[in-house]
């Protein structure tokens, strides 16, 4: 079972080793020394790690993180991504706060995610990676610059890949887990898989909650320490699935999912009390595989899903609170957030396919045809905001259709030493809504918008030896706008209808070691540099009554990352990463007015770390404290550099936010086969201060604790 609920998050923008080694498979995954003269055995690649070399050994500057050091770890993963070198995770709180995805100095709605290949993209935002329970993912592939076609998905360079798992047999996977804050989850899996018949029948269901309610010190207010009190968040997540091997398709599966989330809305300027959201979804989906068909050249996979979206949000309260507990009454007679009462339902249905045909040509030469198709509709409704306004300000319904289609051919030359890789990608959207604004009296007018525009990218790798390979790439990114961007809110940020895309040119060039001695040590060395223009960037502008998204920015981004991973022993593993990167304005005069020299020409772009690293030693051992146990002892440490989070025009301003150093410190124990584990980690383990995302702190030291039963039936089914 790929496990239901993925596919529940594939609708969804954030608006948006070998066994004892989290190394990637090496040659000695397929080779074995029998001797002192070095006589080799070959061992046939499992499909997995024939699928991560093939990853690792394209063009595409790459990182992956597998299971083996994912599933028992404690945390969650958007702290495993934030560890990876040229990533950061930029968060505004706790568990359930938004959360995004920076790559290379782009991040959130910038930097595509994926399942599967299918887009992570929802109008609300509610979901996002971090939502995936980690016991359903094989891998997780971090793109740095140019992005595989056949990614379906919009994006300006750098993405992120998650591939979920699929077992060929019974199982039971149940966890639990407790950590600071009131924070408690528990994730359920059961399949059964019928050989005979070759049908598999499973289910999952995960629910996490917690109160987030840390302590702080103000950015705003000096001295005054504040308690997250309004900050609790609840998630259920469940799902069944089919699955069938023995008709014509390889694979046909049908599943079903749903998901809620409740979140409280916590204060950081004022102190908000009432307001909260909540989120629900509904998803039908198929997936179709036929494997090596057609002269046995061809595979076919092709995903249908359907989807029923509901996010509801509600401001009524009629007081307005201080940090001291006491209240007065709402300056705008009700709601706490400064815009009028709200009660506000937003109905989004939507339409996936996903085609993907990858036909091999011969030995040399292979050809990919990725075809993606979104249609959304949008119904909002709030006749509580509309009452406040005297007018039909929200419930004028909106729709969305948008298509990527992506083609590859990669050619392989001197024994697959040489390969070129080149696509090209189309992009087409097409929106209609109405016109609103807050000055208008009378119905607004339906407007829409049709955009089609091309992108490509293309490159190269050599592999100088079985050791030593160079890879080199560039890409034309695109990334259409979204809903939000074209139509605004209905009240303060008016449509923007004639936005155009945003677009990319980045160019990469990468270094990479990897060698297995005979002693079994093995070292990686990943090095990359990077420079992109960024063109057309959607920006909110505007002020007071006259908000709207604007295409204007321009920025230009260069940088380099080193990454290096050692087997020091049999039982120890080191690795390091730094990241240096510096984003700069382009603009030189003020958009708009072609003549009026912009202030910020040339400085560097703020809220983004131009220096990080990250470092990690791991000692692991089998059959260490018992037989049959595996023992892993994790030390991660991560070190970011003062950054500012306001453009520094001159020596007087002062948006710094201070570098800080943050250790964790994790213990994993495995009996029977790794029939049971405990994991235990420390989070911040010296309780440093840290303010991530626009000078917000987030939580300070945490414990957790997790229990993890998984059983695995002793027959595999082969197909």
């Amino acid at each position: 079972m790929k496990t239901i609920l993925i596919f529940l998050l594939l609708l969804l923008p954030i608006g948006l080793s070998a066994q004892n080694k989290p190394t990637e498979p090496s040659k000695k995954d397929s080779e074995t020394k029998t001797n002192e003269l070095q006589e080799v055995k070959i061992i046939s690649l499992t499909e997995e790690q024939k699928e991560v070399l093939k990853v690792k050994n394209n063009i595409n500057p790459v990182t992956i993180i597998t299971a083996k050091q994912l599933e028992n770890r404690a945390g969650n993963l958007n702290e495993v991504l934030a560890r990876q070198a040229g990533v950061q995770v930029r968060s505004s709180g706790g568990l359930g706060s938004e959360a995004r995805i920076s790559i290379r100095g782009l991040e959130g709605k910038r930097v595509q995610v994926f399942i599967d290949g299918n887009a992570l993209n929802t109008p609300d935002g509610s979901f996002g990676i971090n939502d995936l329970p980690v016991q359903v993912i094989e891998r997780i592939e971090i793109y740095k610059g140019s992005v595989p076609a056949y990614l379906g998905g919009d994006g300006l360079g750098s993405a992120v890949n998650v591939v979920t798992r699929h077992r060929d047999m019974s199982y039971i996977d149940a966890n639990i887990s407790r950590q600071s804050y009131n924070t408690e989850s528990m994730g359920l899996i059961l399949k059964k898989t019928f050989y005979k018949q070759g049908i598999e029948i499973g289910g999952g269901i995960f629910s996490t909650k917690s109160d987030n309610d840390y302590s702080f010190l103000s950015p705003y207010q000096p001295d005054l320490i504040i308690k997250r009190d309004h900050d609790k968040f609840k998630s259920v997540l469940g799902g069944l699935s089919i699955r069938f091997h023995k008709l014509w398709f390889d694979e046909i599966e049908i599943e079903t999912a749903f998901v809620n989330n409740d979140k409280q809305i916590q204060g950081i300027q004022k102190n908000i009390q009432k307001a909260e959201s909540e989120s629900n979804a509904k998803v039908l989906a198929l997936t179709l595989v036929k494997k090596r068909f057609f002269y046995d050249k061809l595979n076919f996979r092709f995903s249908l899903l359907l989807g029923d979206f509901n996010a509801k949000f509600k401001d009524l309260s009629f007081y307005s609170y201080n940090w001291d507990g006491s209240r007065t009454p709402s300056t705008l007679g009700q709601g706490e957030l400064g815009i009028g009462p709200n009660l506000s339902t937003s109905i989004q249905k939507e339409i996936r396919q996903r085609l993907n045909l990858d036909y091999a040509i011969n030995e040399k030469f292979n050809l990919n045809l990725n075809s993606a198709f979104r249609y959304g509709s949008f119904d909002p409704k709030d006749d509580v905001g509309n009452a406040y306004a005297g007018k039909n300000l929200f419930n004028y319904p909106a729709n969305l259709t948008n298509s990527v289609t992506g083609l590859t051919f990669d050619s392989n030359f001197f024994n697959n030493k040489l390969l070129f890789s080149t696509a090209g990608k189309y992009y087409s959207n097409y929106i209609e809504g109405y016109n609103t604004s807050i000055y208008l009296t009378d119905t607004p007018d339906k407007i829409s918008n049709n955009t089609g525009i091309f992108g490509y990218n293309f490159g190269f790798r050599y592999r100088f030896s079985e050791s030593f390979l160079v890879k080199a790439s560039h890409e034309k990114g695109v990334r259409l706008p979204n809903n939000a961007e074209f139509f605004g809110d209905g009240i303060l940020i008016t449509p923007a209808i004639f936005l155009k895309p945003e677009v990319a040119y980045n160019s990469s060039l990468g270094l990479i070691f990897d060698k297995t001695y005979r002693n079994e040590k093995r070292l990686q060395i990943d090095v990359n540099g990077f420079y992109m223009n960024v063109e057309e960037l959607i920006q909110l502008s505007g002020n007071g009554l006259s908000l709207g998204y604007v295409n204007f920015a321009k920025a230009r981004i260069v940088g380099a990352d080193m990454d290096i991973k050692a087997d020091i022993t049999k039982t120890l593993f080191a690795s390091c990463n730094a990241t240096y990167q510096i984003l700069t304005d382009t603009n030189e005069f003020i958009p708009a007015t072609q003549n009026v020299p912009n202030p910020t020409y040339n400085l560097k772009i703020p809220n983004t770390p131009q220096l990080f690293a990250n470092w990690n030693l791991e000692f692991h051992k089998d059959n260490w404290l018992c037989k049959n146990s595996k023992t892993r002892i994790i030390y991660d440490g991560s070190f970011t550099d003062e950054f500012n989070y306001g453009f520094k025009i001159s020596i007087y301003d002062n948006f710094v936010i201070p570098a800080y150093v943050s250790h964790t410190l994790s213990f994993e124990q495995s009996f029977q086969d790794n029939r049971y584990t405990v994991s235990a980690e420390v989070n911040n383990l010296t309780d440093q201060e840290i303010l991530n995302n626009y000078n917000l702190p987030l939580p300070g030291r945490t414990f957790r604790i997790k229990l993890r039963y998984l059983f695995l039936s002793k027959n595999k089914h082969h197909h």
